[in-house]
């Protein structure tokens, strides 16, 4: 009797076995079915991708009244030049659907809504195969550039009655003229390509916001005061790239994000586009002569590439290698963009998924309203872009944003690397987190869309990020 009931139970839990084994593979078969389904689709997705580039002088021919800081200076000299670089992606299949993006990066302090409007509609007669909606323009946020619109300062720097000084105005059209040129060249120069991404880290964006015990915030305020409790916010040293290959598999371009604006020498009394005109000259040095490298500012209103502490060692550490502070920072992008491409080179996709999203949304203004000394863009709405390519994204957006909604964006995001470019399509100030608004001090004091529109701004720009994989 024992030895029939042994047999009965184990026959039982072999029967029973079998059958959640079946089960069980049902269940994977059909979850690797939807696996490939998914890996099919997004391979029918893929296109060819076809990449153009071109890279123009934006650097005015007369002294200009430089704007961002808060006393008027006019330019004495040019230092450097100021630069625009243009990015023209598109695919295409053979049945005629296409997807299409033109970015503009430009050696100046902020994108006016006015100013990316005028460019669509020079360059509109000239493209009639783009849409110019899928324009778009960021800046690189230097101190040492000109303005577009007079009274945009409220007359902080009128020269009305500086003789020989180019208005804002009409450096406006000089800058339009150039960059609507440019634009034509990258687009109708656009050739069958390539693209890959890396990530790099390199130190170079800085907290600038000091906080003491009282509760008090001063951006750049002392840390040896016996007061200084800590640093306010968050720092992010990545440094994203998306590098950009012709036919024969060369190098052709390069863009380079990273969360600091190019404010080193942001003082000057002289034409400069900064840090950025120190990296294009080490990278094009390390790399190729003509490299076109398109620069790319992340979420960084609480950040700058000024120390707060360590100053001391950081400045002998810079002195024993002979370099200026700006081209230290080179030293450190082009560090990170080399070690970047030796990963990128081996995995280049000629054919890949773009998608290319306009969004237009109304955010909250902040209650009660504290306005800015500057004029700024209507938030009612404002305009950002959204991008696919292949297994990243990239998200625009028109602020000085605190580095927190970045960090909320990034972590969120369904892409395998985001990109996020602020100071993108038009100029609406500061977005502040509450804890530096609580804390105070500049940035933190005048704003036009507070926490509430910041956090509206971070769910949208996931949800349309997150979109494109679905």
């Amino acid at each position: 009797m024992i030895g029939k009931t042994a047999v009965r139970i184990l026959l039982s839990f072999c029967t029973l076995s079998v059958f959640v084994c079946v089960n069980m593979m049902g269940e994977s078969t059909a979850e690797a079915a939807q696996q490939g389904a998914a890996a099919l689709n997004e391979q029918a997705a893929e296109m060819p991708l076809y990449v153009g580039w071109a890279s123009i002088d934006i650097t005015p021919q007369q002294p200009v009244a430089l704007v961002g800081q808060l006393s008027k200076r006019i330019s004495k000299s040019v230092r450097d030049p100021l630069t625009a670089t243009v990015l023209a992606l598109e695919t295409r299949r053979h049945n005629g659907e296409k997807e299409q993006a033109i970015m503009i990066s430009c050696d100046i302090l902020f994108i006016r809504k006015s100013i990316q409007a005028r460019l669509r509609k020079l360059v509109e007669p000239k493209l009639p195969d783009f849409d110019v909606d899928k324009l778009f323009m960021n800046a690189t946020h230097t101190h040492t550039a000109p303005g577009f619109i007079d009274e945009a300062f409220k007359g902080l720097y009128d020269v009305s009655q500086d003789e020989g000084v180019m208005k804002a105005s009409e450096y406006a059209s000089f800058f339009l003229e150039r960059i609507a040129k440019a634009v034509v060249e990258a687009w109708q120069s656009r050739q069958p390509g390539g693209m890959s991404w890396a990530m790099g880290h390199a130190v170079v964006g800085l907290n600038r916001r000091a906080h003491y015990f009282d509760g008090s915030t001063v951006m750049y305020g002392s840390t040896q005061q016996d007061n200084f409790s800590h640093i306010e916010g968050y720092e992010d040293h990545a440094v994203e790239m998306l590098f950009f290959w012709g036919q024969d598999r060369k190098l052709t371009g390069v863009v380079i994000n990273l969360a600091c604006p190019s404010q080193e020498t942001e003082g000057l009394s002289v034409i400069s586009a900064d840090f950025w005109h120190d990296t294009r000259k080490e990278i094009r040095s390390r790399l190729c002569d003509n490299l076109n490298i398109l620069a790319q500012c992340s979420a960084a209103g609480d950040i700058s590439p000024h120390r707060m502490f360590r100053k001391q060692a950081e400045d002998k550490m810079r002195q024993s290698r002979g370099l200026s502070w700006r081209q230290e920072i080179a030293r450190r992008i082009a560090n990170a963009v080399e070690e970047g491409l030796a990963c990128a080179k081996s995995e280049i996709q000629t054919t890949t998924i773009l998608k290319h999203v306009v969004v237009r949304i109304d955010l909250p203004a902040h209650e009660p309203p504290s306005i800015p000394f500057y004029e700024t863009d209507s938030v009612q709405p404002i305009e950002f872009h959204i991008i696919r390519l292949g297994d990243i994204a990239l998200a625009t957006n028109p602020f000085e944003l605190y580095l927190d909604y970045g960090i909320r964006i990034e972590a969120r995001s369904r892409a395998a690397l985001t990109f996020l470019v602020q100071l993108s399509c038009q100029h609406s100030g500061y977005v502040p987190t509450e804890k530096a608004i609580r804390g105070g001090g500049y940035s933190a004091d005048k704003f036009v869309v507070g926490p509430q529109g910041g956090q509206v701004l971070v769910d949208e720009t996931v949800r349309r990020i997150d979109a494109l994989w679905d």
